[in-house]
């Protein structure tokens, strides 16, 4: 099983959450297609900052399972992606 040191954690999240903004197409909204394209590590790095502390500021683990730290990333994502015409 693949791991990722909790102290990188956060830099890994930020960097998944962009590169798979920056990859999403759809053919029915190209607004979409450019807010997708135009996505910033800043915003990404600004969703993960506020959720980070309070949902693995308390877990003593030193290694996180890899598919555990892309499915937290994923949820993130998600509310990224249902905000983005904002």
């Amino acid at each position: 099983m693949k791991t990722i040191k909790k102290s990188r954690l956060r830099f890994w999240l930020t960097a998944y959450i962009t590169e798979c903004i920056h990859s999403m197409r759809t053919s029915e909204l190209p607004e979409f297609n450019k807010w997708a394209k135009s996505f910033d590590k800043k915003d990404a790095s600004f969703v993960v900052n506020l959720e980070f502390i309070n949902d693995w500021g308390y877990d003593e683990r030193e290694l996180i399972p890899l598919d555990e730290a892309a499915n937290y990333a994923n949820k993130l994502m998600q509310r990224i992606v249902n905000s983005w015409y904002l």
